[in-house]
């Protein structure tokens, strides 16, 4: 039960962590390019179901804990070690 839980609270971070990697100026301009234009693209392309967006949703909530990872190797080199 306690390894859920820190689970669910290491996603959270990493959730609420995705708006100040954006904004970093350490974080590569590619990077943040690459994030933002695939949740946009899978948003704004059709889809697999049309007028639902639960599926967009999904997407974006599997890519920002990705991004924040990738982001923070950049924006806190410590993290990591």
């Amino acid at each position: 039960m306690a390894r859920s839980t820190r689970t669910y609270g290491r996603l959270w971070s990493l959730f609420r962590a995705a708006p100040q990697m954006l904004t970093s100026r350490k974080v590569p301009f590619k990077l943040k390019l690459f994030f933002v234009g695939a949740v946009v693209l899978y948003w704004i392309l059709p889809d697999f179901m049309p007028f639902i967006p639960i599926d967009d949703i999904a997407f974006t909530m599997i890519v920002i804990p990705w991004f924040t990872k990738k982001a923070q190797q950049y924006d806190d080199p410590k993290h990591l070690q």
